[in-house]
């Protein structure tokens, strides 16, 4: 079995073993999934070469069942390796078949890496990926307060600035949740930081933590909450305002991935309220009775349904701009009214 576990699957992704050529990047973090899968690829693929990586969408193989087959033993006329990046947003159930076959014969000078979405442990493609010897199945959970700090310092590093104690502290409190999103956030904030030699808390202030990020804290307090009619009004504030809905999706999954930690603390015998005090990152104090209230209405598979539909949604909000406000509108009214719902039933 190459399961890799998560703590291992940064050094793998920068240095994919050469003798390995089937990956499976997964999880609900599908700007992670995506950044991960792209940079295996590129690890195998002479960038010079504009026939050396093939991308293929797994819908394709309906009209053209042996397209997979045919690029992974076509013969490169001027690189010595290639790539296939496959994109799988489907989840469909006849791509464990083709691998099989695959398996069976590796290609020997092309490397296939599948994007898939969050694959359930049953899943046929994540099952045959993590049980064969020559491939490798990578999970891409959202961040946490460790790997933010890391993203951090190592755009800031980059970009030739250092950051400010207190400025990296809000930066991790505000980012997560998506990979890609977060890692925009932060290069646009060393940008604004060029030339200055130092990150401050003012920048952040100025960029991240402006009244946007306040809009969205509301958007998701109602949704978690389930007040409706509040949920509405915010969410027409935020279009209004020109709000990213990306952003908001990315922080509401990011919120409910929170949710999902403080239950568990709570059914294993912590008080509601100080299981609230002791998250990390930190819950700003004006949102802790809502959040303290949320995590009376959502019951651990309810959380754990609602990461899914959040991470489904962040995924198909990035493929279709143009109705990612609608997507992620119907996805936060339809939680807060599972949330309402839940909140009936105490009242009677």
């Amino acid at each position: 079995m190459v399961a890799a576990r998560a703590q291992e699957a940064d050094r793998l992704v920068a240095r994919p073993p050469q003798d390995v050529v089937f990956y499976l990047v997964y999880g609900p973090d599908t700007g992670l999934v995506s950044e991960r899968a792209r940079t295996i690829a590129a690890a195998f693929s002479d960038p010079s070469d504009p026939f050396a990586l093939v991308r293929i969408e797994a819908s394709e193989l309906t009209a053209n069942p042996t397209r997979l087959a045919d690029e992974a033993y076509a013969v490169s006329m001027f690189s010595s390796r290639r790539a296939i990046l496959l994109r799988d947003g489907g989840g469909r159930a006849d791509l464990a078949s083709r691998f099989r076959a695959l398996f069976k014969q590796p290609p020997p000078d092309t490397a296939i890496v599948v994007e898939a979405g969050d694959l359930k442990k049953s899943s046929p493609l994540r099952v045959l990926f993590e049980q064969e010897s020559r491939a490798y199945a990578i999970p891409c959970f959202a961040d946490d307060e460790r790997s933010i700090g890391a993203l951090i310092d190592e755009e800031a590093r980059a970009a030739g600035l250092s950051i400010a104690s207190e400025a990296r502290a809000l930066l991790v409190s505000l980012l997560g949740g998506d990979r890609l999103m977060t890692r925009g956030e932060i290069q646009k904030l060393c940008l604004h930081a060029h030339g200055t030699g130092t990150i401050t808390l003012s920048d952040v202030e100025a960029l991240i933590g402006d009244s946007s990020t306040f809009a969205i804290d509301e958007v998701i307090d109602a949704a978690a909450g389930g007040a409706l009619t509040v949920l509405v009004e915010g969410l027409a504030k935020a279009r209004a305002e020109g709000i990213d809905a990306g952003q908001i999706v990315g922080a509401a999954l990011r919120h409910f991935m929170l949710l999902d930690e403080l239950r568990a603390a709570v059914d294993s015998g912590v008080a509601p309220a100080d299981a609230v005090n002791g998250a990390r990152p930190p819950v700003f104090f004006k949102r802790k009775g809502k959040v303290e209230a949320a995590l009376g209405l959502w019951p651990p598979a309810r959380l754990a349904r609602a990461v899914i539909v959040l991470g489904e949604a962040a995924r198909d909000a990035r493929l279709n701009a143009s109705l990612a406000a609608d997507i992620v509108g119907e996805t936060l009214l339809t939680l807060a009214r599972a949330a309402d719902q839940a909140a009936g039933r105490r009242r009677r």
